[in-house]
């Protein structure tokens, strides 16, 4: 198995570790680099935003910062305390 292919697994592991309501996928694998995009509508409009990572830890960070957020979103939603007074 070469290093790309090796690579893309590591990559894609840490990506479907991703647990959140917003739609990610990966456009593009090269070599340490990375591209998610998300689908996001504003107004009906879809407004996709890309991020790129040149590395396996700036990923997991990322997948890491995602699942926290969505994470704190349920607590507030499941919570009886009023989020904005």
């Amino acid at each position: 198995m070469s290093t790309d292919q090796e690579i893309e697994i590591q990559y894609r592991k840490i990506f479907k570790r991703l647990n959140t309501r917003k739609k990610f996928n990966i456009a593009s694998i090269e070599g340490t680099h990375v591209v998610v995009e998300q689908d996001e509508e504003i107004c009906g409009q879809k407004e996709p935003r890309k991020f790129e990572f040149n590395s396996a830890k700036e990923l997991e960070d990322f997948v890491t910062q995602e699942n926290q957020t969505e994470r704190d979103i349920n607590a507030q939603l499941s919570s009886n305390d009023m989020p904005y007074r």
